[in-house]
């Protein structure tokens, strides 16, 4: 009799499943690594650029520094410059430029004022040098010949000089070198002085042309006083100095008529 089949067991389904179980595994740390390694790359790229990033900010904080450094060298220039000026360190901007424009007003004004005194020197130097000329001119006059011109006497009258000093006067022929001098305190309508004019008044258009000496103003006064007494015109011709009577224009007038 043959021996009854017994039950066979198979281990085919546990294989399958192991093996199937273990290529998941295989094929899951496959993406594992792979995802590691993608995952490690882009950590790797952000450390760079967060690197670089860091580089940059480093950059503009030392070139901000510096600026800040520099900025501050300057505000020391100019508190520095401030007290030398005599005005306030440490002002605002606002402040530094009211302070700036009102040194620049100062400075405008400072200017002016120099320019002013350089021109005032100046002009006390002309001025100098013009009284100087003046004081030439007048020492000259005293002692140059004063001529005496007809020029303005109407051709219908007849001059007759008399000069005025503190002394006396001098009555002068132009014609020649004839002159007649009489003393102040003889001045009189009888005397010498009055028969002259009597002499004068009698000549049709004469005229009697007083030379005033710097000196000879109360004479004058004096002799206008006889002259208005005995009813004859009269002329003043002021004399600028002390200098010698020069008739030589009148002369030439009078040979021409």
């Amino acid at each position: 009799m043959g021996q009854p089949d017994r039950l066979r067991n198979s281990l085919f389904p546990f294989m399958s499943v192991l093996a199937c179980t273990i290529g998941s595994l295989v094929v899951l740390l496959a993406v594992m690594s792979l995802s590691a390694v993608g995952v490690s790359g882009a950590a790797q790229e952000a450390a760079d650029e967060s690197l670089a990033q860091r580089a940059a900010d480093r950059l503009h904080f030392e070139h901000s520094r510096a600026t800040l450094d520099e900025a501050e060298a300057l505000w020391r220039e100019v508190d520095e410059a401030l007290v030398a000026r005599g005005l306030e360190a440490g002002l605002g901007p606002v402040d530094l430029v009211r302070a700036v424009e009102r040194e620049k007003v100062r400075g405008d004004a400072a200017r002016r004022v120099s320019d002013l005194a350089a021109q005032l020197e100046a002009i006390d130097e002309e001025r100098e040098s013009i009284e100087a000329t003046i004081e030439v001119l007048e020492s000259r006059r005293e002692t140059l010949p004063i001529l005496i011109d007809p020029t303005g006497l109407s051709p219908t009258r007849k001059p007759f000089f008399v000069e005025c000093d503190a002394g006396g006067v001098t009555a002068y022929r132009a014609s020649d070198d004839f002159r007649y001098f009489v003393p102040r305190e003889e001045l009189s309508a009888g005397g010498d002085f009055g028969r002259y004019l009597r002499r004068v008044r009698a000549v049709p258009g004469a005229l009697l042309v007083l030379l005033v000496r710097p000196d000879g103003v109360r004479t004058l006064s004096l002799v206008e006083s006889i002259v208005r007494g005995a009813g004859m015109d009269v002329a003043r011709l002021p004399l600028p100095g002390k200098g010698e009577l020069d008739w030589s224009l009148l002369r030439r007038a009078e040979g021409e008529d």
